[in-house]
């Protein structure tokens, strides 16, 4: 199952923060969902939802923090989300914010069905990822719980919990600063939405102070909503895209299509099919990606063959020696003894 649904870039922003502005590591972790870093001038509008979580999950990775979504929705900041951060801050009354926040999100994340019902004295706040696989998109399901949580109890009070927290996906190895976190019972693995449950007279608890005042502009919201519909990766894009993603499995020793084609989003014969169009393919792209860096690594003194042939992600020396010759018709000893 591809999750190539479209959504805002913007939901990276905390990335810098909770790298602690570490511009190496944020590098790497843009560049493995083939993105370009802020720091590198990355100005994208829109990204697959496969790109965003190839992103927080290499940056969990290398925090080792167990509960990366928590600590990236605690980093959140409402505006830098745009209409689904103001919305959530903007209204009378709970009732309000809510129904305002779910009438944004379509603008903000493609292939999102968001409810707000009431049965009895009940109130259930819904939200399914269309399309995802509830695993894979399990970063997504708790961040935006977690997020969604935190800025109701900025409104109604520091105390406020819910009565149940549901996730369609399998438990986390770690669950319980998850639990501590919303203060309820959260169960793992039910249904096909992530479900937040609360008593419905929470939904006319007055707001007496919310931060934006002025009037939601549903007409640009109608209008992003609609960009999102026809978002699609152009060429240009895509072969970019791809060479980021090489170039960071190369480091790694571990290329892959089936990998890189779920960075995207994309099924591996899409990738295929759209690489066949433009003249060339994944196996010519890696192939140009490790020439290139071959030259640049061997022309440091301090690398030896073997270290080269690693690093670019050959089994032995052997075969990147017989791939240097092909490329350039001389031997990587040779090369190296003219670049000294």
């Amino acid at each position: 199952m591809s999750d190539r649904s479209p959504i805002c870039a913007s939901i990276l922003h905390m990335l810098p923060q909770v790298l602690d502005q570490r511009d190496d590591v944020l590098a790497l972790t843009y560049r493995r969902a083939g993105l370009d870093s802020p720091s590198d001038g990355g100005r994208c509008e829109f990204v697959t939802r496969a790109q965003v979580l190839t992103a927080f999950s290499v940056s969990g990775r290398f925090l080792g923090d167990d509960a990366f979504s928590l600590t990236c929705a605690q980093a959140a900041d409402p505006a830098r989300l745009g209409l689904i951060g103001r919305t959530l801050m903007s209204g009378a009354t709970l009732r309000e914010c809510l129904q305002n926040h779910a009438r944004a999100v379509p603008s903000f994340m493609a292939g999102s069905d968001v409810k707000l019902v009431v049965q009895g004295e009940q109130a259930i706040w819904s939200h399914c990822l269309v399309g995802s696989d509830p695993d894979a998109a399990r970063f997504l399901y708790e961040a935006v719980f977690f997020f969604v949580v935190r800025m109701i109890r900025s409104l109604v009070g520091s105390e406020w919990a819910p009565s149940l927290i549901e996730f369609p996906h399998r438990p986390p190895p770690k669950t319980q600063r998850i639990e501590e976190f919303f203060l309820a019972p959260v169960k793992f693995g039910v249904g096909k939405a992530a479900v937040i449950k609360f008593p419905a007279a929470d939904l006319e608890s007055r707001i007496s102070k919310f931060q934006f005042e002025q009037p939601h502009d549903w007409t640009s919201s109608e209008l992003a909503r609609r960009k999102l519909d026809l978002f699609c990766v152009d060429d240009a894009v895509l072969v970019q895209s791809i060479q980021r993603i090489i170039d960071v499995m190369t480091a790694t020793g571990k290329i892959s299509l089936p990998a890189a084609a779920r960075t995207l989003g994309m099924s591996v014969r899409s990738v295929q099919r759209r690489l066949s169009m433009l003249g060339t393919s994944f196996e010519e792209l890696t192939d140009l990606r490790r020439r290139k860096r071959a030259i640049e690594m061997l022309e440091n003194p301090a690398l030896r063959i073997a270290d080269v042939a690693l690093a670019l992600g050959y089994s032995d020396s052997a075969h990147f020696i017989r791939a240097f010759y092909r490329w350039h018709g001389l031997s990587p000893t040779k090369f190296k003894s003219r670049s000294l």
